[in-house]
């Protein structure tokens, strides 16, 4: 799949740790495509139901790093 330019949001199980970085799979058009995480957020937007992490595959970059690529692709 492309590359997407824009941030999906999905649902961390509970128990799960998962970091910005985190490298992870996602249910996306009846496929499971890999991501990764940018950002943790405690809370969905109101009235927004989200779909669960598939499963968490690794560690990837740092959260410093992470920010870093978001600043450079601003």
């Amino acid at each position: 799949m492309p590359a997407l330019d824009r941030v999906l949001d999905y649902l961390v199980p509970e128990g799960w740790d998962v970091e910005p970085g985190s490298l992870v799979r996602i249910p996306l058009q009846r496929r499971r495509e890999r991501g990764w995480v940018v950002a943790t957020e405690r809370m969905a937007p109101p009235g927004v139901a989200l779909r669960p992490i598939a499963k968490v595959t690794g560690l990837g970059p740092s959260a410093e790093l992470v920010e870093l690529a978001a600043w450079a692709a601003w």
